[in-house]
């Protein structure tokens, strides 16, 4: 029988707790990945990156999922109050501990379209990464300003698809233009004030920048800038929004073509 951790001064359950609220995300490289569709995402797409699985005291232990962790000791039952501690989704299932895997460094490459990420909201971190997938971005560039994409709401809000997407650490956003690879390829950025969206024909590589929330593109970025066409009833949009409508033109035209 496995044993119930109890008291919140346990270590497993004090580091843990550190883990579910991104405590120790850049320092140990560990997050915790809460639902049941995420949990198994993460199981089936990078088994080896799977530390332990957490499960309250009346959680089914006769599933297959729980059954394959407790065979390599990977198993940790917590007392209801402090299961629900660590579950800060609320989704009542069992809660997965997962290696970050490690993000290599840019080297200024692109192909097809490439996605520089500067957003500060692991939120908008995520819908983003699910975007991009969705769309069919071949990278992700994560610039120093964005949030970690394996923060608990990044990878909620990605739908699972933070496991898959290709990822590179890139530099802050006023550094980004230099550090391409020479010749330079073509950089499209979104802007309120550029080029409307559906008259821009996209190069067959180009990297996309959108600007970081609320402070938008740097005005001495070096790119060509388009803009997404609305009524003067709303000031802007949610940048990962932005993001996903020029996601959605850039892969219509390639069906076009």
């Amino acid at each position: 029988m496995d044993l119930v951790i109890s008291s919140p001064e346990n270590s497993t359950f004090k580091a843990l707790k550190k883990t579910a609220v991104a405590a120790v995300l850049k320092k140990k490289s560990r997050t915790i990945v809460a639902g049941e569709k995420l949990v198994s995402d993460a199981v089936r797409e990078c088994p080896e990156q799977c530390l332990r699985l957490v499960i309250s005291a009346g959680f089914d232990k006769a599933s297959e999922l729980v059954h394959s962790f407790a065979q390599r000791k990977a198993l940790v039952v917590l007392k209801k109050t402090l299961f629900n501690e660590l579950d800060i989704f609320g989704t009542g299932f069992a809660l997965l501990e997962f290696a970050v895997p490690q993000i290599p460094p840019w080297d200024g490459n692109i192909s097809g379209c490439t996605l520089a990420v500067p957003f500060q909201d692991p939120i908008n971190v995520g819908s983003v990464i699910r975007s991009a997938v969705a769309f069919g971005v071949s990278s992700i560039i994560l610039l120093r300003e964005a949030a970690h994409p394996f923060h608990p709401k990044s990878i909620r809000a990605s739908a699972g698809a933070v496991f898959t997407a290709r990822f590179f650490k890139g530099p802050a956003l006023p550094e980004l233009v230099p550090s391409l690879s020479q010749p330079a390829p073509p950089v499209v950025g979104l802007d309120m004030r550029g080029q409307p969206l559906q008259d821009f024909i996209f190069p067959a590589s180009f990297l996309l920048v959108p600007g970081s929330e609320g402070q938008g593109l740097p005005h001495n970025l070096h790119c060509k800038r388009i803009a997404i066409p609305m009524t003067p009833r709303v000031e802007s949009l949610n940048a990962a929004t932005a993001t996903a409508i020029a996601l959605f033109y850039w892969s219509m035209s390639l069906k076009k073509k």
